[in-house]
C-alpha cells in the first residue's frame, strides 16, 4: 500500500496533484539576462540623450499651462516632429506685428527700454549668440495652475552671476555713475514744498509732494506736471512782465529788437494768426522800447520774437523752426517732434484760410493732403523719424554776422525771456526742452502703491534733504544738492531693508521683466539696426 501511494506521488505534485515534468528546467544564465537587460537600458538611455542633445527633451511630463489649455490636445500646434517648441512658433501668438526687432527674444532685453538705437543694436549684436528657446524661460507641461511667466532666479543668473538680489548684485546704474537728472529745469524742492505746505494748510509733508505728483490711475507711476495746474497759481501771475526791449528797427536788421504787437499784425507771417486776437492794452511802448504785461505761459510774442531772433543767427532752420521748444528727446518719443511740427503747420493754414486770394485757396488744398500724408508715415512703423532734423547746429549759422553781432542777438534773447529764466533754460536763442521722464531705471519697473503702506515719500527719496531742512537745518551743503539735476532716487542699500530673504521678495522678476511693455513695441520696430 505505501508503494502504491510512493508511485503515484512520483506523477503529481501538490492536492492539486500538479504533474511532474520528466525531467528538471534549467534557468537560463545570470550572465546572459544580465547582458541583455544591459542593452536595453542602454537603448532607452541613449534615446534619452538623442532627444536632450538634439531634440532638446521633448517628454511631455504634465498638463500645459491655462493659457494655453485650449490647443492641448493639438500638439502640432507647437511641437513638430516631437521637437521642442520653437521660437517662431511662439512667435506666432506673441509677435503678431511683424516685429523685426523681436522683442520677446532673449537678446532685446538688454536695452529694450533705454530709447537708445546705438544700445540697442549694440546689446542685439553682443547677445545674439546666447539666444536660447523661449520654452528655457518659460517651461511648460508644469501644471494647469503653473504661471510660466514666473523665470526662476536659478534661470537668471544662468547668465547674470548675481548670486542674488542681496548678494553681488550691483549698485544701480545712475548712483554708480552718478548720472544728473538733467531735465533743464530750474528748480528745487525744499522751497517748493514750504510754499506748497502753507497754501494747503497741512501738516504732513507727503501732501506736499502730492499735490504736485499725480498718480496715475494704475499707482505705479505719475502723471507729467502741468503748468496751468501745478504752477500757475504763483508763477506768471498778472503781475508779470518783461523788461523794456528795443523796437526791431527795419533799416537796421543787424542790431536787435523786437517786433510789436502792431509790426507782427502789419506781416501777417504764418502762424501769427494770435496777434489779431490778442490785448493791445498788454504792451506798454515808451520811445522805442515796449514791454509786456502779464506773461503766459508759452507766451505767443515772446515765442514769436524769440523766432525772429533765431532766424538772425541761423541760415536755415529747417524743421527746427516748426518747434517751440528744442533739446534731444528718447527716441521713443521722436514722434512728439513729428507731431507738433504738423500742428505748427496746421495752425499756418488754418491763418490762411481767411484770405481772399484764388492761389492762396488753391495751395491750401494741396497743403491739407500733404499734412494728411505726413501724418500718415509718422504712424507708419517702417518710417524712419529722426530727431536729427530738428536740432540746431553750428554748420547753420548764419556766418554774414559777426562775433559781436551773434553776441548780441544771444544776449538781448536772454534779456528777452527773463522771466522765462526762471523756471526754464533758454541757450541759443531757443528755451531748452524739458525733460519730463526720468531717463533711470530703465530696466525695471516700480509700483509705488505696493510700497506707499510701508514707507513715506521722504524715507526713501532722501537725497534732497527736505526733512532735515524743515526741521531747523540751516547747513549750507544741505542745500547745495537741492536741484533738479539731483536723481532723488532711493539707492540699492535703501531696497535691501525691505527686499531680503526674511521680508519682501528678493526674487528677479520682483522688478526685473524681460520683455518690452507691449504699448513700446510698435516704437521699438522703428530702432531694427542694420546688420
Amino acid at each position: 500500500m505505501a508503494q502504491q501511494d510512493e508511485g503515484r506521488k512520483k506523477g503529481t505534485f501538490g492536492s492539486i496533484r500538479l504533474a511532474i515534468a520528466k525531467k528538471y528546467i534549467y534557468p537560463f544564465s545570470r550572465r546572459r539576462m544580465m547582458f541583455i537587460g544591459g542593452l536595453g537600458c542602454l537603448a532607452v538611455l541613449a534615446y534619452f540623450l538623442v532627444n536632450v542633445l538634439f531634440q532638446s527633451s521633448s517628454f511631455v511630463i504634465g498638463k500645459v499651462s491655462s493659457s494655453h489649455a485650449a490647443f492641448e490636445m493639438e500638439c502640432d500646434r507647437c511641437h513638430q516632429s516631437f521637437k521642442a517648441v520653437s521660437n517662431a512658433k511662439c512667435s506666432i501668438c506673441h509677435e503678431k506685428t511683424n516685429d523685426k526687432l523681436g522683442v520677446y527674444t532673449f537678446a532685446a532685453h538688454y536695452r529694450y527700454r533705454s530709447g537708445n538705437i546705438q544700445q540697442i543694436a549694440k546689446g542685439r549684436m553682443k547677445y545674439a549668440a546666447k539666444e536660447i528657446l523661449c520654452a528655457g524661460c518659460h517651461p511648460e507641461h508644469t501644471g494647469r495652475e503653473a504661471m510660466i511667466t514666473k523665470v526662476s532666479d536659478a534661470r537668471c543668473t544662468t547668465c547674470h552671476d548675481y548670486g542674488s538680489f542681496n548678494k553681488n548684485h550691483p549698485q544701480f546704474a545712475f548712483a554708480r555713475n552718478q548720472i544728473t537728472d538733467d531735465s533743464t529745469l530750474i528748480f528745487t524742492h525744499i522751497r517748493h514744498t514750504k510754499f506748497v505746505l502753507d497754501k494747503i494748510k497741512k501738516v504732513s509733508r507727503e501732501d506736499a509732494c502730492l499735490y504736485c505728483h499725480n498718480p496715475q490711475p494704475d499707482g505705479k507711476h505719475f502723471k507729467p506736471l502741468n503748468f496751468d495746474v501745478h504752477c500757475a497759481d504763483c508763477h506768471l501771475t498778472t503781475a508779470s512782465e518783461t523788461p523794456l526791449l528795443n523796437i526791431k528797427d527795419p533799416n537796421t536788421p543787424t542790431v536787435p529788437g523786437v517786433e510789436t504787437l502792431h509790426m507782427i499784425q502789419n506781416r501777417r507771417g504764418p502762424g501769427t494768426l494770435w496777434a489779431f486776437y490778442t490785448n493791445p492794452n498788454e504792451f506798454t511802448e515808451k520811445g522805442t522800447r515796449v514791454s509786456k504785461s502779464p506773461v503766459y505761459h508759452k507766451d505767443p510774442w515772446i515765442l514769436e520774437n524769440l523766432k525772429l531772433i533765431r532766424q538772425m543767427l541761423y541760415n536755415d532752420l529747417g524743421l527746427s523752426d516748426l518747434l517751440k521748444s528744442f533739446g534731444k528727446v528718447s527716441m521713443l518719443k521722436n514722434e512728439q517732434l513729428y507731431r507738433e511740427a504738423i500742428q505748427t503747420l496746421q495752425d499756418y493754414v488754418t491763418g490762411l484760410r481767411s484770405r481772399p486770394e484764388v492761389e492762396v485757396q488753391a495751395d491750401l488744398t494741396r497743403i491739407d493732403s500733404l499734412l494728411k500724408i505726413a501724418r500718415l508715415k509718422i504712424g507708419d512703423q517702417s518710417y524712419n523719424l529722426s530727431d536729427s532734423l530738428f536740432m540746431l547746429g553750428k554748420q547753420m549759422e548764419n556766418v554774414n554776422l559777426t562775433a559781436a553781432q551773434k553776441q548780441a542777438f544771444e544776449g538781448f534773447a536772454l534779456k528777452l525771456t527773463k522771466t522765462c529764466q526762471e523756471c526754464h533754460v533758454v541757450a541759443q536763442a531757443k528755451i531748452l526742452r524739458v525733460k519730463s521722464d526720468q531717463q533711470v531705471l530703465n530696466r525695471a519697473e516700480f509700483d509705488h502703491r505696493a510700497h506707499i503702506l510701508q514707507r513715506r515719500c521722504l524715507e526713501c527719496h532722501i537725497d534732497i534733504p527736505v526733512t532735515n531742512v524743515l526741521d531747523g537745518d540751516t547747513t549750507k551743503s544741505l542745500l547745495l544738492v537741492d536741484r533738479s539735476s539731483t536723481q532723488n532716487i532711493p539707492k540699492i542699500e535703501n531696497c535691501f531693508q525691505c527686499h531680503n530673504q526674511q521680508e519682501a521678495s528678493n526674487r528677479c522678476i520682483t522688478c526685473h521683466y524681460m520683455h518690452p511693455n507691449k504699448e513700446n513695441r510698435a516704437n521699438l520696430q522703428l530702432f531694427v539696426a542694420k546688420d
